[in-house]
């Protein structure tokens, strides 16, 4: 009977200490094809806030936990079922004693092939490796034709191991108007090779942003956070090169006429499915662009990643927020 009294204590005292996350928001079926990826009646989870801007998720296999940034706290945080939301890394960028930027913090962040941490670090304005053990901050590159980047945004590993980024202005002090510390005049997209040479591959696109591929390795994604060109873009890849001038996967206007939509972040699952940060939530597409659906939380949404553990996570202004996938 004690044994009994004393389990039927630990159990309660467990149950009560695993009390549910507050939920917001919904998700909005487009298509029945959603119902593959996510449940309808499904609850977006509030993980935990206080950040300025949560940016650039990515779950780390090795330790089970999420990684994301702030660039405006110049943060980079942990998240974790057993201890919540704790610093990771702080400063996370830029570490001299007067300011720089209103982000000089990391953006987006990758855990590449060999299980290393790689970061868009806006206020160093380069690649950089952080080691996970030490905390290290280490440059891969930071400049092109001698020049220095504007500000890495965010960053895509190909399955031949070289990296496309991006390269928009957010991370410079004067943003889309500097023009005093600016030394590229475009917002390019740039490939990091494993031989550590650095190519400009797209240099048409006025402000790219988030990027991914697809699990192949043949198709890139660009983002444009531009309100003219709500866009995402396809792009053709062989062996690592870019082999088509690219196409309109998605226009947001077009799509949402009667909202402000535009991609942020973006990842593609295995199947090809594209997931979107856009406007209030995250919109999810077939891999023909069509949207089938949309996780909206009703908070403004930057980026998103797949955790191991089935969920997608969303980094939403000043919270971490997650929902189970199928």
């Amino acid at each position: 009977m004690n044994n009994l009294i004393l389990f039927t204590l630990f159990f309660s005292l467990f149950a009560m200490d695993k009390q549910p996350y507050p939920t917001v928001g919904k998700i909005e079926l487009l298509d029945p094809e959603m119902k593959n990826i996510i449940d309808p009646n499904a609850k977006i989870e509030v993980l935990g806030e206080g950040m300025t801007w949560a940016e650039g998720p990515v779950w780390v296999s090795s330790g089970n936990y999420l990684l994301f940034s702030d660039p405006r706290q110049n943060t980079i945080y942990k998240w974790d079922e057993k201890e919540g939301l704790q610093v990771f890394l702080k400063p996370s960028g830029y570490a001299g004693e007067t300011w720089y930027s209103d982000e000089p913090g990391t953006n987006g962040l990758l855990i590449n092939q060999a299980g290393e941490l790689i970061a868009c670090d806006h206020g160093n304005r380069r690649l950089s490796k952080i080691s996970l053990e030490t905390k290290e901050n280490q440059a891969l590159v930071d400049r092109w034709e001698g020049k220095r980047f504007n500000s890495p945004n965010d960053l895509w590993q190909l399955p031949n191991g070289d990296y496309f980024f991006t390269d928009p202005p957010y991370g410079l002090p004067g943003r889309l108007k500097d023009t005093i510390n600016r030394e590229i005049p475009v917002n390019g997209v740039y490939r990091l090779k494993k031989d550590g040479s650095i190519k400009q591959v797209i240099a048409d696109l006025d402000r790219p942003n988030g990027i991914t591929g697809n699990a192949a390795g043949d198709k890139l994604y660009v983002a444009l956070s531009d309100d003219t060109k709500p866009y995402i873009m396809e792009y053709a890849v062989k062996d690592g090169e870019i082999m088509s001038k690219g196409r309109i996967f998605v226009d947001f206007k077009a799509q949402f006429p009667n909202e402000s939509v535009r991609a942020d972040g973006i990842k593609v699952d295995a199947k090809g499915n594209l997931f979107a940060a856009a406007g209030d939530g995250v919109v999810l597409m077939n891999a023909s662009g069509k949207p089938i659906g949309r996780i909206r939380s009703g908070i403004r949404t930057a980026n998103c990643a797949f955790g191991s553990d089935g969920y997608l996570y969303m980094t939403a202004s000043d919270k971490l927020l997650r929902v189970k996938l199928k």
